[in-house]
């Protein structure tokens, strides 16, 4: 068959192209090389420089010496050679692809302190310039733009051998050492060594491209278990694990993206200060779910499914920025032996809880949403649910032995600074009928209105207290209830983290809903114990403190003041002026608090038709409001008779 005049015009230009690129192959590559060199330099003030860049055969590029030096920096990275398998007709267009890469002796090394720092250039204002355009795209912009950067690293077979990458700051380094990682198109493989915690882990994974479907296996190599490095620098995370099993699906469907995933970390130990006091273990922790990600939304799907050892539970949450920030989320843990579900407590968290055992079944629901045009409206419902549940052996903690004598450890600023008896054998101690009716109802009004009825919660509490935070953006108000912070005080360590507030929870719910601890004996160990002065503790310390009178004694007035200085007992006294005078601010609080206490009958009309808002300091504490020279002779001479 004998070939057109156009069809050999055509094959006769591509040849000749093929051998002008053939011959003017080099100084091509050169001048795409100049040219990204010149791009780095003005965007991040990068210098890249090579002692040697030249084409070994037809498509395969190899680089001598590869230096990649920040301005006014050490060299963040050096390769000692590089072999690139380019992809010819988009180096013509100045772009930069390549088929596959072949890398040696790569060493990248980071510093971030103020003495020496090479990482300043991610600072610089090009890459603000980078982030502003970020975040002004969509989520699903964003999620598409990531899938096409992996898409395109997955098209691309590497080979790396002889690698090191170090960091160090002022106080902090981590050194990994990789032997050879290994990617075809088809099979990942390798070794990543920590050389400071002297571990060793394999990755292995597949891909397959026809689903878009990704495996990833991450196994140690021995049989102790191997740390994430890094983690380490910026939180202060510790993250250890004998194996992490991967997959992963990536499906658009137009305007949503779908990205499934199947995860296990077996034997996963964390660190964190946030998390507990101690490393938390999980021995298997598996996720099953499904991400979607649309224009303006996050949401992980209802069908997902977290499972913690034997307990499985489902999570919906949604996170919206249009037309206004919005979250959303639902949890369900379905009904299941009560045993199964202390048995898959972290280990490390709930230490109180260990051992403990119970018959019967529970089952937990949370129900939360908020909008921020909204943020008093917000919905917070959490509902342990039991059935037959009861104790049958107390863990490391009996949480009734509070109901006889026991000896309490007073903290300050998280030291313990004394031991105190809850007991008769204290000289202090006031059991609930021998304190002033006034006392209790006033410290009910001011901490916890609802203490007697109610179970340990009070969801409206909780609601407007994070109304209140995500207003103010800070953490202004709890909720907790007098429940709460008694235990809190008497089982728990005062330490601010997520295993501490879960672990008071369970036990507030323990207590409470078994009824393990009458209301009454709850209030009279919870005014014998907390702060009301600098090393001022229990009602019966606090009575003689300020007013030098026995509990049974004090006044309306004086209970009112009381209650008003717990949540800052150490500063009582910046509400006296120098006369030994409350401050006029506080005449609010008691007209309130006294309104209230009338409008529930809690005390009577005389009770309240004189009162004044001020009391008059007759214990040691006037001596720290009062100068020497105004305090009576006879000040500490009431001997409390009755």
């Amino acid at each position: 068959m004998k070939l057109g005049k156009p069809v050999k015009v055509f094959i006769g230009v591509i040849v000749l192209l093929a051998i002008l690129f053939f011959a003017c192959r080099n100084s091509v590559l050169h001048w795409v090389f100049n040219r990204q060199t010149a791009h780095y330099k003005s965007a991040y003030h990068l210098n890249i420089s090579a002692t040697d860049i030249t084409f070994k055969g037809l498509t395969v590029v190899q680089i001598n010496n590869l230096t990649i030096l920040p301005e006014g920096g050490d060299p963040l990275a050096t390769f000692r050679q590089v072999q690139v398998n380019v992809a010819v007709v988009k180096l013509l267009t100045g772009k930069v692809a390549f088929n596959s890469i072949v890398a040696d002796g790569i060493n990248i090394t980071a510093y971030n302190s103020d003495e020496r720092n090479n990482l300043i250039f991610l600072k610089r204002d090009t890459a603000n310039k980078v982030t502003h355009a970020v975040s002004s795209s969509t989520y699903l912009q964003r999620g598409n733009s990531v899938k096409d950067k992996v898409f395109a690293l997955l098209k691309t077979a590497f080979t790396v051998t002889d690698v090191n990458i170090t960091y160090q700051d002022s106080s902090y380094n981590e050194h990994l050492y990789m032997p050879e990682v290994k990617y075809d198109l088809k099979q990942l493989s390798g070794q990543v060594i920590n050389q400071a915690k002297a571990d060793t882990f394999t990755l292995t994974g597949n891909v397959v491209k026809k689903n878009a479907h990704y495996t990833v296996v991450i196994q140690h190599a021995d049989s102790n278990d191997c740390y994430l490095p890094f983690l380490n620098k910026e939180h202060g995370i510790q993250c250890r694990f004998s194996s992490i099993d991967a997959s992963l699906d990536i499906n658009n469907t137009g305007n949503e993206m779908k990205v499934t995933t199947q995860a296990a970390f077996n034997n996963l130990r964390v660190n964190y200060w946030r998390i507990a006091n101690n490393e938390v273990v999980l021995p298997l922790a598996k996720y099953n779910g499904v991400l979607n990600i649309r224009d303006n939304e996050i949401e992980i799907d209802s069908a997902s499914v977290f499972t913690l050892g034997g307990v499985n539970f489902s999570m919906f949450a949604n996170y919206t920025n249009k037309p206004a920030d919005a979250f959303t989320m639902h949890v369900h843990m379905p009904e299941l032996p009560s045993d199964t579900f202390f048995n898959s407590l972290p280990q490390g968290m709930f230490n109180t809880l260990k051992g403990i055992s119970c018959t019967g079944t529970l089952a937990y629901d949370l129900q939360f949403s908020i909008d921020s045009r909204q943020p008093d409206s917000l919905i917070f419902e959490s509902k342990l649910t039991r059935n037959n549940f009861r104790i049958n052996h107390y863990g490391q903690e009996n949480y009734g032995r509070i109901n006889g004598p026991f000896v309490y450890e007073a903290y300050s600023g998280g030291q313990m600074v004394r031991t105190i008896a809850i007991g008769p054998q204290n000289p202090y101690y006031t059991p609930l009928e021998q304190i002033s009716l006034y006392l209790p109802k006033c410290v009910m009004q001011s901490e916890d209105p609802s203490f007697m009825v109610h179970r340990g919660f009070i969801e409206e509490a909780f609601r407007e207290s994070i109304a209140k935070n995500y207003k103010e953006h800070r953490f202004a108000r709890g909720g907790s209830t007098i429940s709460m912070q008694l235990v809190k005080n008497v089982f728990l360590s005062r330490d601010k983290n997520v295993g501490r507030k879960v672990e008071e929870a369970l036990i507030v719910y323990l207590i409470e809903n078994l009824q393990l601890v009458s209301k009454e004996r709850m209030l009279e160990v919870y005014l014998n114990i907390i702060e009301w002065g600098p090393n001022v503790y229990g009602i019966g310390e606090a009575s003689r403190f300020y007013f030098n009178k026995r509990p049974a004694q004090l006044t309306l007035q004086e209970s009112i003041f009381l209650a008003a200085i717990i949540p800052n007992p150490k500063f009582f006294k910046y509400q006296f002026d120098t006369q030994g005078n409350l401050r006029p601010y506080l005449a609010n609080y008691f007209d309130v608090l006294k309104r209230r206490m009338a409008g529930k009958g809690w005390v009577s009309n005389s009770d309240t038709a004189n009162l004044q808002p001020n009391v008059k300091l007759l214990g040691p504490a006037a001596q720290m409001v009062l100068p020497a020279e105004a305090l009576p002779d006879n000040m500490l001479d009431n001997n409390d008779e009755e």
